[in-house]
């Protein structure tokens, strides 16, 4: 799976990073929303994660950037912080594809919060309904 990571705190990248590579994750990273925003431009990324305390764009005002992007307008999405953990768990109720992780967390959450985001439905693309199944 092609993952773009959104955060600007290398002491938790140096330790997620080598655990998604063994897992067979391609990971690409980005320093601020601005340029994880270009990066997923270049790239179709399977997962965006994204910090929500960033210098500049803030980790919500991505994941709203992101959802008004055609091709990223349901794609699985992973916010964490340590602090700003209100709006993100709304956000989270409001979107099937949308988790929050809240700092510190482990490596058995991140992976649980991967599967639920990247588990396809059945039926549709991110849960949009097809028109040619007919039932």
């Amino acid at each position: 799976m092609k993952i773009v990571i959104a955060d600007d705190d290398r002491n938790l990248l140096d330790m997620l990073v080598p655990y998604l590579q063994h897992a067979g994750h391609q990971v690409t990273l980005a320093g601020a929303g601005d340029e994880l925003l270009g990066k997923i431009k270049e790239i179709r990324a399977d997962l965006i994660i994204s910090d929500i305390t960033m210098p500049g764009m803030d980790g919500v005002a991505l994941y709203k950037q992101v959802r008004r992007l055609p091709e990223y307008g349901a794609a699985p999405f992973i916010l964490w912080s340590g602090l700003e953990t209100d709006r993100a768990q709304a956000l989270a109720r409001e979107d099937h594809k949308l988790r929050f992780l809240k700092k510190p967390f482990s490596l058995a959450a991140l992976t649980r919060a991967m599967d639920e985001v990247t588990d396809l439905p059945l039926f549709g693309d991110y849960g949009k309904p097809r028109p040619d199944i007919k039932f």
